[in-house]
């Protein structure tokens, strides 16, 4: 029994031994086991570089709250929000979006028409009152100047009085006539007067009328009208007591506060960052392809649109700018995008693939499939069950793929490893 199994292993090692022995016997040339393979392909190539960055509006209107000059503090008190657009709709341009609390206002405004009218019929008054005194000195003048002429005609019997009673009427006439004249200067006088007294009551009228349109405009600005159309985006604002959230009907906001935006969905960009190394590449107007990370499928066509004129350090805040061990600088780039979809709304995150040369119907292999050596460039080209070296003539490169101008035909197979292992011979 125990001849019986030596025999039987010896048997099944022998077969097991001829088996590896056929398999290793190959022709010349490099294994095909383990060894990644591409295709080369007819399509287009296209060498870009990608930036990363968020979707915002190239075009919106920054929503605040209102500042008035009120008659209470509303630079401290602020003013509650009785209606507002809500986030994610659509607005036209001219909508109201936002609506605050203004009945005190009107009461105030109630007030200040109040105020216009009693100033106005104080300036009446006046005039009535100015006219009265103006008749009075005309009538006491014309009193003084017939008591003049009186004293003129009284003189004229001086020749046959006593020159007492001559120096008499002499010394009326002289009394009469500074009468007369003083009460032309006084009239004069009064007539200067009486018009500061009308101009600074009509000024009070003017600054009661100036305080009431001012509050009419107002009453205007507690109606926020979008300045374009679009979506509406709630901002995040300091809600107090050390939170943060978006503003609701009834809060209290204060004047200034930017609480909500409305973006024009039809200019939206990406903005981002390129590489100092990079940015000797790009230029104004550079085709682009937008790609949102929330939705991988959609492909967007865009173009450079804008370029910060300076660089800013990439890495973190606490290294500054030419400071020792700081990181590679970076300049800000904006592009816009030359499509619409609805799927498109600010802050997703998303990139953009900025494409520097281009070529249609192009043999395109993996970068990876090239070994070059000097001047020379090879592939490793599947023929049947194994690999063999050929030259190839290349044309532009990118960071991932070649176009072969020769040497290669569409479906050829190729190794995408630097060196596939030769079998032994």
């Amino acid at each position: 029994m125990g001849l019986l199994l030596i025999l039987v292993g010896g048997v099944i090692g022998a077969i097991a031994w001829n088996a590896s022995q056929s398999g290793s016997a190959t022709a010349p040339g490099s294994t095909i086991t383990a060894v990644p393979t591409a295709q080369a392909t007819i399509g287009t190539f296209e060498n870009t570089l990608r930036i990363g960055g968020t979707i915002g509006a190239k075009s919106f209107a920054a929503i605040r709250t209102p500042r008035l000059r009120g008659p209470r503090d509303t630079g401290r008190r602020g003013l509650t929000l009785m209606k507002m657009a809500g986030g994610g709709t659509i607005v036209k341009a001219g909508d109201v979006v936002s609506e605050f609390e203004m009945q005190w206002l009107f009461d105030h405004v109630d007030d200040q028409e109040s105020a216009v009218v009693q100033a106005q019929s104080n300036v009446e008054k006046r005039q009535a009152e100015i006219m009265i005194e103006r008749e009075t000195l005309r009538q006491t003048l014309r009193t003084a100047e017939a008591e003049r002429e009186k004293a003129k005609l009284d003189l004229r019997t001086a020749e046959v009085r006593s020159e007492i009673e001559a120096a008499i009427l002499e010394l009326a006439v002289q009394e009469t006539e500074a009468s007369a004249a003083q009460l032309i200067e006084e009239t004069e006088i009064k007539a200067i007067s009486h018009a500061a007294d009308v101009r600074s009551m009509e000024m009070l009228v003017d600054k009661d009328r100036y305080h009431l349109e001012r509050h009419e405009r107002d009453l205007e600005r507690m109606k926020l009208k979008t300045p374009v159309g679009g979506l509406v985006v709630i901002e995040t604002i300091y809600r107090g007591n050390a939170q943060f959230g978006q503003v609701q009907n009834g809060d209290n906001v204060n004047p200034g506060t930017f609480f909500m935006r409305v973006v024009d969905l039809s200019k939206m960009a990406l903005v981002g960052s390129v590489n100092q190394v990079d940015v000797q590449s790009v230029h104004m107007g550079q085709m682009c392809q937008v790609r949102l990370d929330a939705y991988p499928d959609l492909v967007l066509s865009g173009h450079v649109s804008s370029m910060g004129a300076l660089a800013t350090s990439g890495g973190s805040s606490r290294h500054r700018r030419g400071a020792s061990g700081s990181f590679v600088k970076v300049v800000s780039i904006e592009v816009a995008i030359d499509e619409t979809d609805k799927r498109v709304i600010p802050d997703l995150s998303g990139s953009a693939d900025i494409i520097f040369e281009s070529q249609e119907n192009a043999l395109l292999v993996p970068r990876s499939a090239i070994q070059e050596s000097d001047d020379d460039a090879t592939v490793f080209v599947r023929v049947g069950d194994q690999f063999v070296e050929r030259p190839v003539k290349l044309g532009k490169m990118s960071s991932t793929v070649a176009v072969v101008l020769e040497g290669l035909s569409e479906g050829d197979e190729v190794a995408l490893q630097r060196s596939p292992q030769k079998s032994d011979t």
